[in-house]
């Protein structure tokens, strides 16, 4: 009776899951809403919003979700003084026949945009500095110690003790 050898067993690289964000459908059930309240404030908020929409349809990689609400969020903060305007005179013409307005609203996704590449140098200068500065501090606690009760404090039996006066032992 001859025995078959089974073939090791493959094992499949499970692919990593796809970050969910819920920006997304928020902001088109939002719209939708919007649209049958007032459908000339949606018509303003659909149209600046347009560079959030671009990113949510093109953004790829890692923490897209994250980048997807800084852009968003910031870009909503420029939209939403537009629509008050729009609701009390009842026609969005207002606000889209003027490219200020326009500019206002794709630049505060703009500024979102700044956020996400310029805020993590930024944060990391600003780290680096408090840390510089804690490693100094901890230096001048560590000589003051030193000084305190001499160089065997430090535990290293190589080093020679420091020159200057010495303490005497009382």
């Amino acid at each position: 009776m001859a025995t078959k050898k089974k073939a090791p067993a493959i094992r499949k690289r499970r692919k990593p899951q796809r970050e969910i964000s819920a920006f997304g459908p928020l902001l088109f059930f939002g719209l939708v809403a919007l649209a049958v309240f007032n459908h000339h404030a949606a018509m303003v908020v659909g149209v600046g919003l347009v560079p959030t929409i671009v990113l949510g349809f093109t953004g790829r990689g890692q923490h897209k979700g994250q980048r997807l609400q800084c852009v968003g969020f910031t870009n909503l903060a420029g939209v939403l003084p537009f629509v008050p305007l729009v609701v009390a005179r009842n026609d969005s013409q207002v606000v889209l026949g003027d490219i200020f307005n326009i500019v206002a609203m794709f630049g505060s996704a703009a500024i979102g945009y700044a956020l996400i590449y310029v805020g993590p140098m930024v944060a990391s200068f600003i780290l680096q500095s408090l840390n510089q500065d804690r490693a100094k501090k901890i230096t001048q606690q560590r000589q003051s110690l030193v000084d305190m009760w001499g160089h065997e404090v430090l535990g290293d039996k190589d080093e020679a003790p420091p020159k200057g006066p010495l303490r005497s032992s009382v």
